[in-house]
């Protein structure tokens, strides 16, 4: 199947054929025959300028349905339309959340998320943020976090026995028993991408499968710009915004928040800590992972790195750069940031991430 170790891995092909090959690899042959899905609306409410309104579609397979949040400026009666932001959450380590990470719904803050929140984003809802920048967002849950999280009684007893001895039974609360879970679905990650592989698709291939039904539920908003939509997310979301970009040619700017290096550094000691949803099966046979991005020239990307990401050494990120540079052939479509810090999506990460979105989508 190829690893980057390979001779001729990761092989040189023109833009065009890399993303097909990428799409191959994720099994995305035709982003059209995705379509856009029946959405059902829920509750709405307003709160801190920003309208919100639930929204959940069928997920495209037997489990549950996705949920999601369409956010928008509290401007009753608006007839613009405006450009738009598929804001993709992030792994955290966490999966009994997914959406509620980085945007409030309609019950406000749930538990256990203002801590997450401090630790990989200083304290703040994204998606509030990009609302108040004046964006339509749409974040939603995908396979396995949130409304899409496989159902304790369903998680296989090594996953559970992983729960249990990092929390044993004992006098439980509605915290013990999140922490629980999230405890056994970190080991139940690496069962469901052996599935994924045993019946021909990969975790990543799942998850942008999910992703191109939101966008599209997204492109067919009502006062959405189809022409003005951006994707962005932080970590494992920036790992979804990649193959995204990939695998769509609708979208006209993307954001990728320290998630970016080479295969190789990852492949070096680092693979331990890194998401299911940047290892594919295959995928290093068909190009580097900075390449994958630059399927997207040469429309605007903006790639940001944390200088002390643990994730990733800093040669690693230095030679993705390079590697984004020539995809992008010198264009000043490509913007790269550094950031001091480590693995997070800071306050200045999310403000320059905003502000670059507003002159390129």
């Amino acid at each position: 199947m190829g690893t980057h170790l390979s001779a001729g891995c990761p092989r040189p092909a023109p833009a065009d054929a890399r993303r097909d090959a990428v799409r191959e690899v994720l099994g995305v042959t035709d982003e059209p025959a995705v379509g856009t899905p029946d959405v059902r609306y829920g509750r709405s409410w307003s709160r801190h300028g920003v309208a919100g309104r639930e929204l959940t579609w069928a997920a495209g397979d037997d489990g549950p349905d996705t949920a999601g949040w369409l956010l928008r400026p509290d401007h009753p009666g608006e007839t613009t339309a405006r450009p738009a932001v598929l804001l993709m959450h992030a792994h955290d380590g966490v999966k009994f959340y997914g959406k509620d990470k980085v945007a409030d719904g309609p019950d406000g803050v749930p538990p256990g998320i203002r801590e997450l929140r401090t630790r990989g984003y200083d304290g703040r809802a994204v998606a509030t943020a990009l609302v108040h920048a004046g964006f339509v967002v749409l974040v939603h849950d995908v396979f396995p976090w949130g409304s899409r999280r496989v159902p304790w009684p369903e998680l296989p007893d090594r996953a559970t026995a992983a729960g249990y001895a990092a929390f044993p039974p004992g006098p439980d609360t509605p915290g013990i028993r999140r922490r629980r879970y999230d405890a056994a679905a970190r080991e139940h990650e690496h069962g469901l991408a052996k599935a994924a592989a045993l019946t021909g698709t990969s975790l990543a291939g799942k998850v942008v499968a999910e992703d191109l039904r939101a966008l599209h539920v997204l492109l067919t908003t009502d006062g959405v710009d189809p022409n003005r939509v951006a994707a962005t997310g932080f970590s494992g979301g920036g790992a979804r915004v990649a193959h995204l970009l990939a695998c769509s040619t609708r979208l006209r700017a993307g954001v990728i928040t320290a998630m970016m290096s080479t295969f190789a550094d990852v492949a070096d000691g680092r693979a331990d800590d890194t998401t299911w949803l940047m290892i594919t099966p295959g995928l290093p046979a068909v190009c580097d992972w900075p390449e994958i991005a630059a399927c997207h020239a040469p429309r605007p990307l903006l790639v940001q790195f944390a200088l002390d990401d643990s994730h990733f050494g800093r040669q690693g990120m230095r030679d993705s750069e390079a590697v984004l540079r020539r995809g992008y052939d010198g264009s000043e479509a490509l913007t790269t940031q550094w950031f001091a810090g480590g693995h997070r999506f800071s306050a200045q990460m999310q403000v320059e991430a905003a502000e670059w979105l507003v002159r390129n989508a």
